[in-house]
C-alpha cells in the first residue's frame, strides 16, 4: 500500500518554536511532536529516555530509534557501501523510512550520549535511524546536529497499541508524562491499516518491519542493488 508517496510536506515551521523544543530536549525534557508517521516521543538525555520507556510501558529489551538525516548518518554509521547513502537520499525524497546500519564506533554524536541511552538506541553493534520525519522534526534534527545532539525517540503511544496519527488519539498517560507537546493536526501518513514506518536493515538487505510504502521501498532497493551490484 502506497501512502502519500512523493507528496511534499506542507507544514510551516516556526524557527522560534523549534528553538524552544530543542531547549526542552537539551535540558533533559521529553517531548511529544508530530512526525510524518504519527505523534512521537523525542528526547536526548538519560532522564528523558528513561521517562519515555516508563510512559510507554516499553520493555527495556526493545531498542528505541535515532532521529536523523543524511548528515547524521555520515557521522553515526558505517555503511556497507557508501553508495547506499545515495539510495537513502533518493528514496527519502518519496517516503519516510527507517534504516538499520552498523554503528560507527568513532561517532561523535553517539559518544555524547550517556551509556544508558547508547545501550537503549543500539543493538548488536547496529543502530536504527528514522529518515524523512516531517518538516518540523527535520529542522529540529538540523539544529540539534549543529550542537552535536543526537535525538532519540519512539512512537507516541502506549506500547503495542499502535501509532497515533491525530493528536486527539494520543493517550492521556502519554500527554501527562511529557515535558512539552504541541498539537499540529493529522500526520501525513495517516492510514486505515495503522501501518508504522518501514524498517530496512541495510547490513543484510532485509526488512525488520514492512510498514508504510514497503512495496515502493523494496522495489527501489532491489533496483539500486541491481544497478550497483550490491
Amino acid at each position: 500500500m502506497e501512502v502519500a508517496l512523493g507528496v511534499p510536506d506542507d507544514e510551516v515551521v516556526d524557527d522560534a518554536e523549534v528553538e524552544h523544543v530543542l531547549g526542552v530536549i537539551r535540558g533533559g525534557g521529553l517531548t511529544l511532536l508530530k512526525a510524518n508517521i504519527g505523534y512521537g516521543l523525542i528526547g536526548h538525555t538519560e532522564r528523558s529516555i528513561r521517562r519515555m520507556y516508563e510512559v510507554k510501558g516499553r520493555p527495556l529489551t526493545n531498542p528505541c530509534i535515532t532521529i536523523g538525516s543524511i548528515d547524521v548518518l555520515r557521522d553515526l554509521v558505517i555503511m556497507e557501501d557508501p553508495r547506499l547513502l545515495d539510495w537513502i537520499a533518493e528514496v527519502s525524497e518519496m517516503t519516510t523510512l527507517a534504516v538499520i546500519n552498523r554503528l560507527n564506533p568513532e561517532s561523535r554524536l553517539f559518544a555524547k550520549l550517556t551509556p544508558y541511552v547508547r545501550r537503549q538506541c543500539s543493538e548488536n553493534g547496529t543502530v536504527a535511524t528514522f529518515i524523512r520525519t516531517g518538516a518540523f522534526i527535520e529542522r529540529l534534527v538540523e539544529k540539534a546536529l549543529a550542537e552535536d545532539i543526537l535525538l532519540v525517540g519512539s512512537s507516541g503511544n502506549i506500547s503495542s497499541t499502535g501509532n497515533r496519527y491525530t493528536f486527539a488519539d494520543v493517550q492521556p498517560q502519554v500527554l501527562e508524562g511529557v515535558d512539552f507537546w504541541h498539537e499540529k493536526g493529522d500526520a501525513k501518513y495517516l492510514n486505515d491499516q495503522k501501518l508504522a514506518t518501514s524498517i530496512v536493515n541495510l547490513t543484510n538487505f532485509t526488512f525488520r518491519r514492512k510498514g508504510v510504502n514497503h512495496e515502493y521501498i523494496a522495489a527501489s532497493l532491489d533496483a539500486f542493488r541491481s544497478r550497483t551490484g550490491l
